[in-house]
């Protein structure tokens, strides 16, 4: 199935909550059974192989592991493997760590907006008991087209500041928004020659004279530098501390772009 830029090798099938729970009482059924059988100190393979194997035993028909995602624009592509995709419909992301953390539901999210599909779990067989979490939404792929971008804060200094400006815009309209953030960092590196042209160290100065140490960044030019953030709350905090950060530098901005939800704010900070 291909939806705009986006190729995932099977026909996705999106369900209703009841639906998905009925599935997934017997998969994590299965995922106790095998915590309690081989116990807690895997690795994530093997977990996701036997569950895989016990499920399909289990008379579900479509079990995949390791479904790849494709997200590409021109000459650049990323791939995302799902660990378990169960009927089509339901990923399970599977996990032998300490404990679950927030990283963990951004990315089963990231699953969903890019499969479309609306529900997903996270399991986790290293505590000594199970640990498992439902990750869901209800934003559509029609929803993440929808999106909204604000540039009247935002200068084009130069070319550069142009063609991220027009770069971003172009991967919203291919890709829809809601997207990690590290997939367009990833984008504009590609497309500006490889992340060791754009994240380099630049000094940090006290009153312009001291320099307190060194901090990567990354730049458009040797004047300006771009930040992209998935900021929700806290935006005008974030935005001061931008405004300071900057004054220990010689950069003349930082071009930053948030992406709030489905509004895309491109603002320059300038260094005053």
């Amino acid at each position: 199935m291909i939806v705009m830029a986006i190729t995932i090798g099977r026909e996705i099938k999106r369900i209703d909550r009841k639906t998905f729970h009925e599935i997934d009482f017997h998969i994590t059924g299965l995922a106790y059974f095998l915590h309690n059988t081989i116990g807690r100190l895997l690795d994530e393979s093997i977990y996701k192989n036997v569950l895989a194997r016990w499920c399909r035993d289990a008379g579900f028909r479509n079990v995949l592991t390791e479904e790849i995602i494709v997200v590409s624009y021109k000459d650049f592509s990323k791939h995302y493997f799902i660990d378990l995709l169960v009927e089509d419909s339901i990923i399970y992301e599977l996990k032998a760590v300490h404990s679950l953390h927030r990283e963990h539901d951004k990315q089963a999210l990231s699953y969903l907006f890019l499969t479309g599909l609306a529900h997903a779990k996270l399991i986790n067989f290293r505590p000594v008991s199970v640990e498992k979490r439902f990750v869901s939404t209800t934003i559509c792929p029609e929803d993440r087209y929808n999106f909204f971008p604000e540039t009247k804060y935002w200068l084009d200094w130069d070319e550069d500041s142009l063609n991220l400006k027009q770069l971003i815009l172009e991967l919203l309209h291919d890709w829809g928004a809601y997207l990690e953030i590290n997939l367009f960092y990833e984008a504009i590196c590609h497309f500006r020659a490889g992340e060791e042209h754009v994240l380099k160290e630049i000094p940090i100065m006290l009153d312009k004279t001291s320099v307190l140490g060194r901090q990567k960044i990354h730049l458009l030019n040797e004047k300006n530098a771009f930040k992209i953030t998935a900021i929700t709350k806290g935006i005008d905090n974030y935005e001061k501390h931008l405004r300071r950060f900057i004054q220990l530098t010689k950069l003349t901005s930082i071009q930053w772009i948030n992406f709030n939800k489905n509004v895309i704010v491109f603002k320059t900070i300038q260094n005053r």
